[in-house]
């Protein structure tokens, strides 16, 4: 498999198990990674680049590694998308600080992406969210970026990382993108289209966030030509951005007010 600095963990993974020795081997933060649950969580987030930087180590050292067992270097370089928009720490109102500790979520072995999504949503847009943690979430920074949100990360002492989000005051909020919903026979055609290369899937009985995970480790593997076909409760606001960014199309067809239809493709 030939791999570059934007491979997602999960890829590499699912080609060559041994991987997750060897990139534990690198810094102890990614022994977690040895935990199954916790692997299915965070590894299809996370791409060589972000792990590095989560590392506090270079891409060079992470594909070296894995070049040792088998793997084939892509040495071409992509956009950095690990750039956060920082602002001043001296701007930080202590008085509108919400403070949010991770860190027991994240030693039980489970995923604080859920959690931390909660405290986005009822934060007013004047305060300032501490997340402490053990490393710096570079996805979750990513993805909040998209939303509009700024980032400060400094590290207090050792093995500590707080870092704070707040809305930037020179953007409003993000306009996600909208699904396209088709009527039944419309949809029923577009399905029929595929023949037999559609894989079905069903989340409905699948706690946030790993709905969105699953979808897209499953379009991460579809092969060229085919579709997946979702078994879904409702629109999925926060997966839209990632499928239209990996350039697929989405149909829906709602059912009723806890049963929708969703047909991922890729676009041609």
């Amino acid at each position: 498999m030939r791999i570059s600095e934007k491979t997602k963990i999960s890829q590499i993974i699912k080609e060559n198990p041994e991987a997750i020795q060897v990139i534990a081997s690198i810094n102890k933060h990614f022994k977690k990674l040895a935990n199954p649950v916790l692997r299915k969580l965070l590894a299809p987030r996370v791409s060589i680049a972000d792990a590095a930087n989560i590392g506090g180590t270079t891409v060079e050292v992470f594909l070296k590694k894995l070049e040792e067992i088998g793997f084939e270097i892509d040495n071409s370089k992509i956009e950095d998308l690990t750039k956060k928009q920082e602002f001043k720490m001296e701007n930080i109102n202590k008085e509108k600080l919400v403070e949010l500790d991770v860190r027991p979520t994240i030693e039980a072995g489970n995923d604080p992406f859920k959690e931390i999504m909660e405290a986005i949503k009822v934060l007013p847009d004047d305060k300032t969210l501490l997340i402490i943690n053990v490393f710096e979430p570079i996805p979750l920074i990513n993805h909040l970026k998209e939303k509009g949100y700024e980032s400060k990360t400094e590290r207090p002492e050792q093995g500590v990382v707080n870092t704070y989000f707040r809305k930037s005051l020179q953007t409003s909020d993000e306009i996600l993108p909208e699904i396209e919903k088709t009527e039944l026979n419309d949809f029923e055609l577009a399905v029929s289209e595929f023949g037999e290369n559609i894989k079905t899937i069903d989340v409905r009985h699948l706690e946030m966030p790993e709905p969105m995970v699953t979808i897209l480790q499953e379009t991460e593997n579809l092969p060229e030509g085919h579709a997946l076909f979702v078994h879904h409760k409702r629109i999925p606001q926060f997966l839209l951005p990632e499928l239209k960014k990996r350039e697929f199309t989405i149909l829906s067809h709602e059912l009723d007010e806890n049963n929708l239809n969703l047909l991922i493709f890729k676009n041609k």
